[in-house]
């Protein structure tokens, strides 16, 4: 649709002059002021008026609200990733940042930067609460506290020792997934935060390192290393945690 030639506001607050099929590149003269030699007041004589809506020019540029959306989205589920009982749902957090991002990028006369920082930020976050959690729950697993306890009077029984019969032997994978289960569930963890086989897998991890039998017994009673092969203890879960759940 086309309208008749005449002065039109072109969207920038001034009237410039429209000859049917084009803009030209005329402008009328302000109010009171003479109208340029050469230059008719008016392409038809018509009078000023507002242009029809497919003739002005694209509006200026909009607030990135996506953009900013998806960044605040990207931060918030960075930070719960980090923590290990609500990092599934910071997962979800993260790819609905990325998605809004995605949107917000492709906003005609928005600001691209924030989405580009919150797609960043969405992946990046990602990684981080992955690696962070799988930390947490190595140290759980190898013990609440890394400062070995006092140790005990010479006429204390040795109460975490395995009985004497079974002293020497080394105990099953299966039985050592149920040692690292419960103490993963005693340093404040849920078994909906672990993959199916977890703690299977990190049974095996165990019983395929150099940890003695009797660490491995210890473990697989519930209990904490405390001895001498504590830090080969914590450097096995994490090993095996990152193994275990990739």
């Amino acid at each position: 649709m086309s309208a008749p030639a005449g002065w039109y506001d072109d969207g920038s607050g001034r009237q410039r002059g429209w000859d049917g099929e084009r803009w030209t590149e005329s402008f009328a003269p302000e109010p009171g002021s003479p109208a340029p030699a050469g230059q008719s007041p008016s392409p038809e004589g018509s009078g000023y008026t507002s242009p029809p809506a497919d003739l002005r020019e694209p509006a200026g540029r909009v607030a990135p609200v996506l953009g900013l959306s998806g960044l605040g989205l990207a931060v918030l589920g960075t930070v719960l990733a980090c923590i290990p009982a609500t990092f599934l749902f910071g997962v979800v957090v993260l790819i609905a940042s990325f998605v809004v991002s995605v949107i917000g990028l492709f906003t005609r006369n928005a600001a691209k930067w924030p989405s580009i920082v919150a797609m960043i930020l969405s992946v990046t976050g990602g990684v981080i609460g992955t690696i962070v959690t799988l930390i947490i729950v190595a140290a759980s697993i190898a013990g609440p506290s890394l400062t070995p306890p006092a140790e005990p009077a010479p006429s204390a029984p040795e109460t975490s020792s395995p009985p004497a019969d079974t002293a020497s032997e080394r105990p099953s994978p299966e039985e050592i997934s149920i040692g690292v289960e419960q103490l993963a569930l005693a340093g404040g963890m849920t078994a909906e935060s672990y993959p199916p086989d977890f703690f299977l897998c990190m049974g095996q991890y165990f019983y395929d390192s150099e940890l003695s039998d009797e660490a491995l017994q210890s473990t697989a009673a519930g209990q904490d290393i405390v001895d001498a092969e504590r830090d080969v203890a914590i450097e096995v879960s994490t090993e095996a945690a990152l193994s275990c759940d990739p």
